[in-house]
């Protein structure tokens, strides 16, 4: 019996002694291919008289396009017959990969010298990939696209983001995925499909983001920083990104928003220098009025002037009542009044006008129906009133003379309410409003003239010494139905801007008064009364006495939470900041309000009603 080995080339099997006589017989095997480039071929040398005696071979390929040629030499030796059976087998990409070509032969090892063997191995493999086709038992998933290799691993992705659970082994290995699958694997939650590996930290959350085992690596946690109150910290995770955290309380300072030299209203608060013109200190309890700051007398005006919790307290209202008169200068149902001063007022109606002081009444021949009035501080008088038309007076004019009405081209309608604005050295600009949503701007000696239309039944305007301050209130209806209307002018009066209320109020308006910059009230039909302060619009509870809402015809504010009411069903009403209260009682219609300030109140009705407030 005789063995044989089996050798790459001109080599024998590693291990194996041979004699001379065993290395004289030879066989040399050439094995081709073509098609493909095998990743290792596999050569097995089988007795065929015992085929027990086996031995096998690898063969790795080197690189290099195909087709291509491998050497093998198989050496006689002692144990084996002379007949050998030869089986080449190539493999896909390793000796473990699918098995792609196989080709086989016989060969006798009985004389002696070599014997050459031709073995041919064909498969396909058209992209270059490595990778054989499929018909060819190979495992390309596209042997079109030398992207597409062969089969993958995929991995449960349970939250979808294309990145396998880390902790579970391979689904399946296949050239397609079925349903919440990955070819990548790395998720270290794969319940969040923000969360997964090839990206930055992009939160800081305390948990790690990209899978990287490191937690908020992105950002400076624990890092000293200044908070926006400059107050020095450290950086903490919160609302997904890096916020400073500082144990140091920051001091409170203070601005004087009314303009009383006193502040009251808390701007900020900072570890730093406090900014220029502010207080750490509040001396102003009230920063939407002047007539209350520290250090204030107290008066008699449902203020707390003085800031020590308490309203008019002491004496302060023994000598200040409310003082009513009727049939002033006869049965008249007076429009409008408008204080002069603190003892001077003038009173308006259809075809009527009076001025009067603390003692003595006026009446001037003024033809016209008159609505609205606003007096200058000089103390003249102009009036607003049916057909557009706009008039003026002086206490000092001859009271026999007729008023000389004026009208801007382009508006007739009724005007129901004015307003004048006042510079140092110029005319006062005088704003009304009509029933037709006409504004009418007007300055002596020109003539009066339509700057734009609204959307509304205006039926009053207020203002404060520049256009932007200007605000025009009404109602629209529709049907039965009426909602309120209010609109602000730009700095020059020349566009006015609808405030939006949504839902939409129900209801009429009747009343405005701006008392500043940032606070203002109106008020209308049905207990309507709505506080404006800085910019927000927020209604007050429903004004109303015994059971009764109030029709507010006009409406005076003294400060935030503070305004007074004239009711269409008689008397003047105040709300405190919770109750509405009756300041003075009555059975007349008051149709007209005006204050110069908290203790000079002047109310004006029907049957010559007149009613002061004041020292």
């Amino acid at each position: 019996m005789r063995l044989f080995l089996v050798a790459v080339l001109a080599s024998t099997l590693a291990g194996c002694p041979k004699g001379d006589e065993l290395k004289s017989a030879a066989l040399s095997v050439k094995l081709h291919y073509e098609g493909f480039r095998p990743g290792c071929v596999t050569l097995t040398v089988t007795d065929q008289e015992e085929v027990s005696r086996q031995v096998t071979t690898n063969v790795n390929v080197s690189a290099g396009a195909p087709p291509g040629t491998l050497s093998v030499a198989v050496f006689r030796q002692a144990g084996w017959s002379n007949d050998v059976k030869l089986l080449a087998q190539a493999h896909e990409q390793s000796c473990e990969g699918a098995r792609v070509a196989t080709a086989e032969a016989t060969a006798s090892l009985a004389k002696d010298g070599i014997t050459p063997v031709e073995l041919s191995l064909g498969a396909m493999d058209a992209d270059g990939d490595g990778f054989v086709r499929r018909e060819d038992q190979g495992t390309d998933c596209d042997d079109r696209d030398a992207d597409r290799k062969g089969p993958t691993p995929w991995y449960d992705d349970a939250d979808g983001d294309n990145y396998g659970n880390r902790l579970l082994p391979p689904r399946v290995t296949a050239c397609e995925g079925p349903a919440l699958t990955a070819s990548r694997t790395g998720d270290c939650d794969d319940r969040d499909a923000s969360v997964h590996p090839d990206q930055a930290e992009f939160r800081c959350d305390g948990r790690d983001d990209n899978c990287d085992d490191v937690k908020d690596e992105s950002f400076d946690v624990g890092g000293n920083c200044f908070n926006d109150s400059q107050c020095p910290g450290a950086n903490v995770c919160g609302n997904g990104g890096v916020v400073c955290n500082s144990t140091v309380t920051p001091t409170a300072y203070y601005v004087d928003e009314d303009g009383d030299g006193k502040a009251g209203a808390e701007a900020g608060r900072t570890c730093g220098p406090i900014p220029a013109g502010t207080s750490t200190v509040s001396t102003d309890c009230d920063e939407s009025t002047v007539y209350v700051a520290n250090g204030l007398p107290e008066v008699c005006d449902r203020l707390d002037n003085n800031c020590a919790g308490g309203v008019d307290e002491g004496a302060t209202c023994a000598t200040l009542t409310w003082r009513e008169n009727q049939q002033v200068d006869g049965d008249v149902p007076w429009n409008a009044i408008t204080l002069h001063g603190t003892q001077g007022a003038w009173f308006a109606s259809k075809n009527k006008l009076a001025y009067a002081t603390s003692t003595t009444l006026t009446s001037f021949k003024c033809g016209g129906d008159w609505k609205a009035a606003w007096t200058s501080s000089t103390g003249r008088v102009f009036l607003a009133g049916a057909n557009g038309e706009l008039t003026t007076r002086t206490p000092a004019d001859p009271t026999g003379t007729d008023c000389v009405p004026v009208v801007a081209a382009g508006n007739t309608s009724m005007l129901n309410g004015i307003v004048g604005l006042e510079q140092p050295g110029s005319e006062p600009v005088l704003y009304a409003v009509a029933s037709n949503g006409n504004i009418v701007r007007w300055r002596r000696p020109d003539a009066p003239t339509v700057v734009t239309q609204v959307p509304a039944n205006l039926r009053a305007i207020d203002g404060l010494g520049t256009p932007d301050t200007l605000m025009a209130v009404g109602f629209v209806t529709v049907g039965s139905q009426s909602t309120i209307r209010v609109f602000r002018s730009n700095s020059d009066g020349s566009a006015w801007q609808e405030d939006s209320f949504n839902p939409p109020i129900a209801g009429s308006l009747r009343g405005v008064d701006v008392v500043n910059s940032r606070l203002a009230f109106v008020a209308g039909d049905d207990g309507l009364v709505l506080q404006g302060y800085r910019g927000a619009w927020s209604p007050l509870p429903q004004a109303s006495y015994l059971g009764t809402r109030l029709n507010a015809l006009d409406v005076q504010g003294l400060a935030q939470g503070k305004v007074y009411v004239a009711a269409g069903q008689g008397g003047v009403f105040f709300f405190d900041g919770s109750t509405w209260l009756s300041a003075h009682p009555g059975t007349n219609a008051l149709r007209s309000l005006d204050s110069t300030s908290p203790t000079n109140i002047g109310v004006v009705g029907d049957h010559g009603t007149v009613i002061y407030w004041r020292p």
